[in-house]
């Protein structure tokens, strides 16, 4: 058999010899071994992996819970709102009533509702705020329990229907 002949596609195929079976069968075994190797490898190091990232989390969501039974535990500060009202003598408060006439009632606006701040499902929030929580992270929160973000950035927003403790 010429070599120009395998070039030009004119070989005569009876005339070639053939192929070594137990060669190829090695080559296809190899091929075979070192690609279930690969894939086995890449398996257990994705499968570590997760098993780091599970951790990982698995601390985190221990920290945050840590987190929030810590803000749980902090009392509310109600001095701040009786220092910041003056202690009045009440005998002249009382003289002063009967000499005055009579004053209007405050209007429905004013005695219907609670400030946010107040309000019982919005008040962990403020706590939280004055923890040092980042508020974006405050309001991540809030939107998780059905409540809304906005009333955050107004705490003397009068809500209808808040409940105080």
């Amino acid at each position: 058999m010429e070599t120009s002949a395998t070039f030009t596609g004119d070989v005569d195929k009876t005339q070639i010899p053939p192929l070594n079976q137990k060669r190829i069968l090695a080559f296809v075994n190899h091929f075979l071994i070192s690609t279930c190797t690969f894939l086995n490898e890449f398996a257990l190091n994705c499968e570590t992996k997760f098993v780091r990232m599970e951790r990982q989390l698995q601390r985190t969501e221990a920290a945050l819970i840590i987190l929030e039974a810590k803000l749980a535990s902090i009392p509310v500060d109600n001095e701040s709102d009786n220092a910041s009202t003056p202690q009045v003598n009440t005998e002249a408060t009382i003289s002063d009533e009967i000499d005055k006439p009579a004053q209007e009632e405050p209007t429905e606006a004013e005695v219907k509702g609670v400030k946010v701040c107040e309000d019982i499902h919005y008040k962990k929030f403020f706590k939280m705020l004055h923890v040092g929580v980042p508020a974006p992270a405050v309001k991540i929160k809030m939107q998780t329990e059905g409540l809304d973000p906005q009333m955050l950035d107004k705490p003397d927003f009068m809500l209808e229907d808040g409940v105080l403790e």
